[in-house]
Protein backbone atom coordinates (compact mmCIF):
# COMPACT_ATOMS: atom_id res chain seq x y z
CA UNK A 1 0.00 0.00 0.00
CA UNK A 2 1.56 3.57 -0.60
CA UNK A 3 2.23 5.93 1.35
CA UNK A 4 -0.76 8.97 2.42
CA UNK A 5 0.72 12.28 2.07
CA UNK A 6 -1.29 13.26 5.76
CA UNK A 7 -0.13 17.02 4.66
CA UNK A 8 -1.84 17.69 1.61
CA UNK A 9 -4.73 19.88 3.07
CA UNK A 10 -2.04 21.97 4.85
CA UNK A 11 -0.26 22.53 1.51
CA UNK A 12 -3.33 24.18 0.37
CA UNK A 13 -2.14 27.40 2.67
CA UNK A 14 0.92 27.82 0.59
CA UNK A 15 -0.72 27.10 -2.97
CA UNK A 16 -3.37 30.45 -2.19
CA UNK A 17 0.05 32.62 -0.94
CA UNK A 18 1.33 31.70 -4.24
CA UNK A 19 -1.64 33.98 -5.53
CA UNK A 20 -2.78 31.12 -8.68
CA UNK A 21 -6.20 30.97 -7.98
CA UNK A 22 -8.03 34.13 -8.89
CA UNK A 23 -11.14 34.52 -11.38
CA UNK A 24 -13.85 35.19 -11.65
CA UNK A 25 -14.92 32.18 -13.83
CA UNK A 26 -17.81 30.86 -15.66
CA UNK A 27 -20.76 30.09 -13.82
CA UNK A 28 -22.59 29.34 -17.11
CA UNK A 29 -23.09 25.97 -15.84
CA UNK A 30 -24.24 26.61 -12.72
CA UNK A 31 -27.04 29.31 -14.30
CA UNK A 32 -28.64 26.59 -15.98
CA UNK A 33 -29.37 24.89 -12.76
CA UNK A 34 -29.61 27.44 -9.76
CA UNK A 35 -31.64 30.83 -9.88
CA UNK A 36 -31.69 33.21 -7.31
CA UNK A 37 -32.71 33.88 -4.73
CA UNK A 38 -30.80 30.61 -2.78
CA UNK A 39 -28.38 29.74 0.13
CA UNK A 40 -25.35 28.66 -1.51
CA UNK A 41 -22.27 26.81 0.31
CA UNK A 42 -19.45 28.00 -1.86
CA UNK A 43 -17.45 24.36 -0.50
CA UNK A 44 -13.52 25.16 -1.14
CA UNK A 45 -14.06 28.57 -1.87
CA UNK A 46 -10.28 29.43 -1.58
CA UNK A 47 -9.70 33.20 -2.04
CA UNK A 48 -13.28 33.62 -3.65
CA UNK A 49 -13.05 32.75 -7.63
CA UNK A 50 -16.74 32.10 -7.18
CA UNK A 51 -17.70 33.81 -4.01
CA UNK A 52 -17.19 36.90 -5.41
CA UNK A 53 -19.42 36.83 -8.60
CA UNK A 54 -22.22 34.82 -6.48
CA UNK A 55 -22.25 37.41 -3.59
CA UNK A 56 -22.89 40.02 -6.26
CA UNK A 57 -25.98 38.24 -7.08
CA UNK A 58 -29.60 38.07 -5.24
CA UNK A 59 -27.62 34.87 -3.54
CA UNK A 60 -26.63 34.40 0.07
CA UNK A 61 -23.21 32.57 0.30
CA UNK A 62 -21.92 31.01 2.75
CA UNK A 63 -18.03 30.25 1.91
CA UNK A 64 -15.32 27.42 3.75
CA UNK A 65 -12.00 26.72 2.72
CA UNK A 66 -9.76 24.40 4.48
CA UNK A 67 -6.95 27.09 4.42
CA UNK A 68 -6.90 29.35 6.70
CA UNK A 69 -5.14 32.66 4.52
CA UNK A 70 -7.34 32.26 2.04
CA UNK A 71 -10.47 32.80 4.03
CA UNK A 72 -8.43 35.83 5.66
CA UNK A 73 -8.11 37.31 2.21
CA UNK A 74 -11.19 36.85 1.13
CA UNK A 75 -12.21 38.44 4.06
CA UNK A 76 -10.16 41.27 3.46
CA UNK A 77 -11.75 41.32 0.06
CA UNK A 78 -15.55 41.36 1.88
CA UNK A 79 -14.33 43.94 4.11
CA UNK A 80 -12.83 46.12 1.31
CA UNK A 81 -15.80 45.82 -1.13
CA UNK A 82 -18.40 45.99 1.61
CA UNK A 83 -19.67 42.75 0.41
CA UNK A 84 -22.24 40.34 2.18
CA UNK A 85 -21.07 36.71 2.94
CA UNK A 86 -20.08 34.67 5.60
CA UNK A 87 -17.19 32.94 5.87
CA UNK A 88 -15.62 29.70 7.90
CA UNK A 89 -12.29 27.81 7.71
CA UNK A 90 -13.71 24.25 7.39
CA UNK A 91 -12.81 20.73 6.19
CA UNK A 92 -15.45 19.88 3.40
CA UNK A 93 -15.28 16.26 4.73
CA UNK A 94 -16.92 17.73 8.06
CA UNK A 95 -18.97 20.73 7.43
CA UNK A 96 -20.02 22.55 10.33
CA UNK A 97 -23.61 23.24 9.35
CA UNK A 98 -27.11 21.68 9.95
CA UNK A 99 -28.79 19.55 7.95
CA UNK A 100 -30.81 20.61 5.25
CA UNK A 101 -29.51 24.11 5.40
CA UNK A 102 -28.20 25.18 2.19
CA UNK A 103 -30.27 25.32 -1.07
CA UNK A 104 -27.01 24.47 -3.53
CA UNK A 105 -23.75 23.53 -3.10
CA UNK A 106 -20.70 24.25 -5.35
CA UNK A 107 -17.38 22.83 -5.06
CA UNK A 108 -15.42 24.03 -8.38
CA UNK A 109 -12.29 22.65 -8.79
CA UNK A 110 -12.58 20.97 -5.35
CA UNK A 111 -12.58 17.26 -4.88
CA UNK A 112 -9.64 16.71 -7.31
CA UNK A 113 -7.20 17.86 -4.49
CA UNK A 114 -8.73 14.92 -1.79
CA UNK A 115 -7.64 11.24 -1.45
CA UNK A 116 -10.58 8.42 -1.83
CA UNK A 117 -11.22 8.06 1.43
CA UNK A 118 -12.08 11.87 1.63
CA UNK A 119 -13.84 11.87 -1.86
CA UNK A 120 -16.32 9.28 -0.50
CA UNK A 121 -16.98 11.07 2.68
CA UNK A 122 -17.76 14.67 1.00
CA UNK A 123 -20.93 13.82 -0.98
CA UNK A 124 -22.32 12.86 2.18
CA UNK A 125 -21.61 15.79 3.74
CA UNK A 126 -22.76 17.54 0.82
CA UNK A 127 -26.32 15.64 0.38
CA UNK A 128 -26.53 16.28 4.85
CA UNK A 129 -26.38 20.25 4.43
CA UNK A 130 -28.60 20.49 1.29
CA UNK A 131 -32.55 20.97 1.42
CA UNK A 132 -34.93 17.90 -0.27
CA UNK A 133 -34.37 18.81 -3.91
CA UNK A 134 -31.39 20.80 -3.76
CA UNK A 135 -28.74 21.52 -6.23
CA UNK A 136 -25.20 20.42 -5.99
CA UNK A 137 -22.94 21.67 -9.00
CA UNK A 138 -18.87 20.29 -8.98
CA UNK A 139 -16.21 20.51 -11.31
CA UNK A 140 -13.16 18.70 -11.26
CA UNK A 141 -10.22 17.45 -13.68
CA UNK A 142 -10.68 14.59 -16.44
CA UNK A 143 -8.65 11.84 -17.30
CA UNK A 144 -7.66 13.27 -20.23
CA UNK A 145 -5.91 16.52 -19.13
CA UNK A 146 -2.36 17.54 -19.96
CA UNK A 147 -1.66 17.62 -16.21
CA UNK A 148 -2.07 14.36 -15.00
CA UNK A 149 1.06 12.71 -14.13
CA UNK A 150 3.38 13.33 -11.18
CA UNK A 151 4.25 10.50 -8.08
CA UNK A 152 0.88 8.53 -8.05
CA UNK A 153 -0.16 8.25 -4.74
CA UNK A 154 -3.58 6.54 -5.38
CA UNK A 155 -5.09 5.35 -8.59
CA UNK A 156 -5.14 8.23 -11.02
CA UNK A 157 -3.93 10.72 -7.85
CA UNK A 158 -0.80 12.56 -8.04
CA UNK A 159 1.30 14.04 -5.23
CA UNK A 160 3.32 17.51 -6.22
CA UNK A 161 6.18 19.14 -5.23
CA UNK A 162 3.84 21.41 -3.26
CA UNK A 163 2.54 19.08 -1.50
CA UNK A 164 -0.95 18.76 -2.64
CA UNK A 165 -2.50 15.94 -4.48
CA UNK A 166 -4.29 16.26 -7.74
CA UNK A 167 -6.84 13.24 -8.94
CA UNK A 168 -8.27 12.88 -12.16
CA UNK A 169 -11.90 11.83 -12.41
CA UNK A 170 -13.87 9.87 -15.09
CA UNK A 171 -17.27 10.28 -15.46
CA UNK A 172 -18.03 6.52 -14.23
CA UNK A 173 -16.10 7.30 -11.02
CA UNK A 174 -18.13 10.18 -10.90
CA UNK A 175 -21.13 8.25 -11.05
CA UNK A 176 -20.30 5.67 -8.30
CA UNK A 177 -19.07 8.36 -6.08
CA UNK A 178 -22.86 10.62 -5.91
CA UNK A 179 -24.96 7.09 -6.04
CA UNK A 180 -26.89 8.75 -3.22
CA UNK A 181 -27.91 11.71 -5.17
CA UNK A 182 -29.78 12.01 -8.55
CA UNK A 183 -27.21 13.30 -11.23
CA UNK A 184 -29.14 15.47 -14.10
CA UNK A 185 -26.22 16.54 -16.34
CA UNK A 186 -22.78 15.57 -16.72
CA UNK A 187 -20.54 17.87 -19.45
CA UNK A 188 -16.98 17.10 -19.89
CA UNK A 189 -15.25 19.85 -21.47
CA UNK A 190 -12.24 19.50 -23.36
CA UNK A 191 -9.91 22.33 -24.93
CA UNK A 192 -6.56 22.02 -26.82
CA UNK A 193 -4.29 24.39 -25.94
CA UNK A 194 -1.08 25.45 -27.73
CA UNK A 195 2.22 25.87 -25.74
CA UNK A 196 5.18 26.50 -27.32
CA UNK A 197 4.54 24.81 -30.79
CA UNK A 198 2.95 21.30 -28.98
CA UNK A 199 -1.02 20.48 -28.38
CA UNK A 200 -2.01 19.68 -25.06
CA UNK A 201 -6.06 18.64 -24.35
CA UNK A 202 -7.61 20.66 -21.22
CA UNK A 203 -10.05 18.37 -19.59
CA UNK A 204 -13.08 19.33 -17.17
CA UNK A 205 -16.23 17.49 -16.47
CA UNK A 206 -18.89 19.48 -15.23
CA UNK A 207 -22.10 17.97 -13.17
CA UNK A 208 -25.04 19.05 -11.55
CA UNK A 209 -27.07 16.53 -8.93
CA UNK A 210 -30.49 16.73 -7.03
CA UNK A 211 -30.47 15.96 -3.06
CA UNK A 212 -33.57 13.52 -2.45
CA UNK A 213 -36.05 13.27 0.02
CA UNK A 214 -34.41 12.87 3.77
CA UNK A 215 -35.06 9.99 5.19
CA UNK A 216 -38.10 10.12 7.88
Amino acid sequence: MKQRPISHLKAWNTEHLRGIWKGPYSLDFFDRYVTPPARILDAGCGVGRYTIPLAMREYEVMGVDISSFAITELDNVRLRRNMQMGLAAADVCHLPFRDNTFDAVVAFGVLQHLLEEERSAVPLEFARVLVPGGTLIIEVLGREDMRMGGREVEPTTFLRSTGSVYHYFDPDEIKDIFSGLDIIDIKENKVIKNIAGKDHMRHMISVAARSREKDK
